[in-house]
């Protein structure tokens, strides 16, 4: 039997403080997919975003986003009083200046009463392998700038035990704590919701870390560093289908070998801890558990695109001998977009890990056969990488191949909504992924609404101006009526 869901962020909701969050949108939504009769919810990570706002930049493996907080669950937990939220007036972007003002006022008031009842240092020693270096490191942040960690005073430049006494008396660093316990509680009752309706949660997990994160600051023994910190490379994709000059992304490149000899610690860990909270883990850039892209630097100087890389090999049977080991596989989806080998084939394959499909690329070449895709890969209109379908559509040129490959399809199946124009494509688009052979769907938010380009949440390759929009009342109106 055929399941789909839909691919939508928890940012992306629509609420009074700027930002999506877990709160009453969230349960509006869960109600909606029940009604539609949706079997998954996707999100992006809720790791505390860097640079960029990113999800996929995250100044932590572990930390979760506060912004995400529902300040109206505050209230009825009792951790804020009515008077003190503070609204912010509508808009359809993101604007997270205005969010993280706004909302870091509520927040340590909230954190501040959420101490005053509450044993937090019983929580941080119940997860300190990751909350203690994470605090000192959001402190540190705090005190000495959000530019390069190698830089700081050196005494500072890593995480030690001692270090953590030292700060573990600061204010600040006692309410990032409460906050990010509050955030696990209300993302667990979230998640209760979602199951007693029978949805599933689709999480997802970034390979990289941000060089300025908690964990290359405090494990740089992991990561291609020279002795001062410096990056000796980084990573990214040569040219693909989202760009011509490769994808350069300025993650520190992990030395795998001295991963293995610490059996993987960092990476079980980080699955332990988000799988706890979602149903099924989408392992991002999956290519890169079986080789990745090294792209050489010097600290001095960054190289400006992703072409001079070269593949090297990771150590993939280790390291899915020790994850599935302790995991399983059934709760584990490979995003194995980009350049495709026989290895990165064969270890998919081999832990049958379903893939991914995604049907903007597929009508660029031929006319495909959807009916005969392989029944366990996950099937999408779209990703948050790509452009909505619509707005995919009104980019192609008139006599594109995609463009004719596709009316060409809907001659063929009669497809109920005939041929692809602007106003029914995303339709179209939605029933090939019925008609494929795959027995799992995920659309976007975005391609249920048949929204434009200004709904995209990301373009690949460009570091600011992405993961803002969010739905706005028109199309809450059209989920719900």
């Amino acid at each position: 039997m055929k399941q789909s869901g839909i691919l939508l962020h928890i940012s992306s909701l629509c609420t009074e403080y700027g930002i999506g969050d877990l709160g009453q949108a969230a349960y509006q939504f869960a109600d909606y997919l029940k009604r539609k009769k949706h079997s998954f919810w996707q999100i992006l990570p809720l790791n505390f975003c860097g640079y960029g706002d990113s999800p996929y930049n995250p100044i932590s493996a572990f930390a979760w986003n506060p912004y995400l907080i529902s300040p109206d669950l505050l209230v009825s937990d009792k951790l804020l009083e009515e008077a003190e939220l503070k609204r912010l007036p509508y808009s359809q972007m993101v604007d997270y200046n205005k969010v993280y003002h706004t909302k870091d006022i509520m927040l340590r008031s909230a954190a501040r009463n959420y101490l005053n009842s509450h044993n937090i240092n019983a929580y941080i020693e119940a997860n300190a392998w990751h909350l203690k270096p994470f605090l000192c490191f959001y402190i540190l942040r705090q005190r000495f700038g959000h530019g390069k960690w190698s830089s700081w005073p050196y005494r500072y430049r890593t995480y030690s035990e001692n270090l953590y006494q030292e700060l573990a008396a600061e204010a600040e660093l006692l309410e990032a704590a409460a906050l990010q316990a509050i955030f696990e509680d209300q993302l667990l009752r979230l998640k209760e919701y979602l199951y007693s309706l029978g949805i599933k949660l689709i999480g997802d997990i970034p390979l990289y870390l941000s060089y300025e994160s908690a964990e290359v600051w405090a494990h740089q023994e992991l990561f291609d560093l020279d002795q001062n910190g410096q990056r000796l490379s980084i990573a990214g994709v040569p040219p693909d289908a989202f760009s011509a000059s490769g994808q350069l992304w300025g993650n520190p490149i992990y030395l795998w070998d001295k991963l293995q000899e610490s059996g993987f610690e960092l990476f079980e860990r980080r699955f332990e801890h988000i799988l706890k909270y979602i149903d099924l883990l989408r392992l991002d850039h999956f290519i890169g558990y079986v080789n990745y892209w090294k792209v050489p630097c010097l600290a001095t100087q960054m190289p400006e695109t992703a072409e001079n890389g070269s593949w090297v090999r990771a150590v993939p049977e280790a390291f899915f001998d020790k994850i599935c080991g302790r995991f399983g596989t059934e709760r584990f989806i490979a995003e194995d977009l980009g350049i495709l080998n026989q290895d990165v084939c064969q270890i998919r394959d081999s832990l049958g890990l379903p893939g991914m499909i995604i049907l903007q690329f597929c009508f660029a070449e031929s006319v495909p056969d959807v009916q005969s895709f392989p029944a366990d890969r996950f099937i999408y209109t779209g990703t948050h990488d790509n452009n909505t379908t619509l707005g995919w559509w009104q980019e192609l040129p008139p006599n594109s191949p995609s463009r004719l490959n596709l009316s060409i399809f809907c001659k063929r199946f009669l497809l109920q909504h005939g041929l692809p124009n602007d106003s029914n494509i995303n339709e179209i688009m939605i029933d090939v992924a019925w008609l494929s052979g795959c027995e799992r769907m995920i659309f976007p938010l975005q391609d249920i609404l048949g929204l434009d380009d200004d709904a995209r949440m990301n373009i690949p390759s460009t570091a600011l101006g992405n993961w803002q929009w969010r739905m706005d009342q028109e199309c809450l109106n059209r989920l719900f009526q």
